[in-house]
C-alpha cells in the first residue's frame, strides 16, 4: 500500500540529494554481520531479506558499488519480488539517480498491477521533480509533468475515488497550466485542478467522519501526511537525538581569544541518512567566534536516523562551548 511504498524509499529525492560521500567505516560487529549475511544468502539464494540488509550494510559503509551488486543479484534471484525493486528503487534514489529510480518504480508497478498506490508514488515523484529541480529545461519540465499527470490517471483508473491521486494531479495540472501560454487551456487545467482539489477535500472529510451520514460516529483522525521527499524532521517525540560519533572541537580564533571572548554559540545542524552534517546556521551568534564553530560542526558525524525503519534527514539544536583556559 502507499505507506509500505513510501517506506521502502529513502529520501532525499533525487531533485534534492548528494550521492554519499566515499567513506569506508568497518566495524566489527557489521564485518560480522555482512559475513552472516553472506552465508545466509548462499544457504537461501532466493531469501531477499538478507540481500537487502546487506545491501544497506555496504552502502552505510560508502561501499555502493557493492550495495548495487548485491540488490542486483537479488533481483536476479528473485525477479518478481517487489520488495526487491522498491529496495533498489531507494537505493537509485539515495545516489542521485532519478531516471533509474523511475525505472525501478514503473517496474514495481507492471509487478503490482492492481494496486493504485504503485502508480501515485510515480506521480508523486515526478511531481516533485518537476516542481523542486530549477535545473530542468522547459522541455524536460513538461515532460515530467505530464508523465505524472499520466501516473495518476492510472491510479484513478484503478481507484476513481483515490483522495492522493485526486490531489496530486490537481498539482501537476497547476504547473501544467502554469507553463501554458494560451489563456484559455490555462484556465481550463485550473478550473480542472480546483475540482479535482474539492473533490479531494470532501473525501477526506468523509474518511474523518465529518459527513452527515456518520454524524455522532467517533472517528480516529487520519494519520499525518508522510514529510515532503526530502524534507528532514526535527528531532523530538518519535525522533530520537542521533548519537555523535565523531567530535571535531573547534579551533579558538586568535582575535577572539586575544579579545577574550567566549561563550557558548548555538546552532541548527541539518544531519542527513548518512550521519554527516550537511547543512548548519547559527541561532545565537557570537560573531568572532561564529566560522570557528560552524568549520566544526559541520565535520561531526552522527549515528542515521531511523524513522519507521527509514533513515531520514534529521533537524536538531547543538552547541560550541568556547572557554579561555
Amino acid at each position: 500500500m502507499l505507506t509500505a511504498l513510501f517506506l521502502a524509499l529513502i529520501l532525499p529525492l533525487t531533485a534534492q540529494s548528494q550521492p554519499p560521500r566515499d567513506r569506508v567505516i568497518i566495524t566489527p560487529d557489521v564485518s560480522t554481520r555482512e559475513t552472516e549475511l553472506r552465508k545466509r544468502i548462499e544457504a537461501t539464494p532466493a531469501g531477499v531479506a538478507a540481500y537487502i540488509e546487506l545491501a544497506k550494510l555496504q552502502e552505510m559503509r560508502g561501499s555502493s558499488t557493492d550495495a548495487e551488486r548485491t540488490l542486483m543479484q537479488a533481483r536476479q534471484a528473485a525477479p518478481t519480488n517487489k520488495d526487491v525493486v522498491l529496495a533498489l528503487a531507494g537505493f537509485y534514489n539515495r545516489q542521485g539517480d532519478f531516471t533509474k529510480t523511475m525505472e525501478m518504480l514503473d517496474a514495481a508497478e507492471r509487478l503490482d498491477p492492481t494496486d493504485p498506490a504503485a502508480p501515485q508514488i510515480v506521480a508523486t515523484y515526478y511531481w516533485e521533480k518537476a516542481y523542486k529541480d530549477h535545473r530542468l529545461l522547459p522541455a524536460e519540465k513538461y515532460k515530467y509533468i505530464m508523465s505524472g499527470i499520466e501516473a495518476t490517471d492510472r491510479a484513478l483508473a484503478l481507484k476513481p475515488e483515490y483522495a492522493d491521486a485526486l490531489t496530486y494531479k490537481n498539482l501537476l495540472l497547476r504547473l501544467r497550466a502554469n507553463e501554458e501560454t494560451d489563456p484559455v487551456l490555462k484556465q481550463q487545467f485550473m478550473a480542472e485542478a480546483d475540482a479535482l482539489r474539492s473533490r479531494a477535500i470532501e473525501l477526506n472529510k468523509q474518511r474523518m467522519g465529518i459527513n452527515s451520514a456518520n454524524a455522532g460516529v467517533a472517528f480516529p483522525p487520519p494519520p499525518p501526511p508522510p514529510p515532503p521527499p526530502g524534507a528532514p524532521v526535527r528531532v523530538g517525540g518519535n525522533v530520537r537525538v542521533p548519537t555523535k560519533l565523531k567530535d571535531v572541537p573547534p579551533i579558538y580564533p586568535d582575535d577572539a581569544r586575544a579579545a577574550r571572548i567566549s561563550g557558548v554559540v548555538i546552532l541548527e545542524a541539518t544531519i542527513d541518512p548518512e550521519g554527516h552534517v550537511s547543512d548548519a546556521k547559527i541561532l545565537r551568534s557570537i560573531p568572532l567566534l561564529d566560522d570557528a564553530a560552524l568549520t566544526a560542526v559541520r565535520q561531526w558525524e552522527f549515528t542515521p536516523t531511523n524513522l519507521n525503519g527509514v533513515p531520514v534527514p534529521v533537524i536538531m539544536t547543538v552547541t560550541v562551548n568556547f572557554t579561555l583556559q
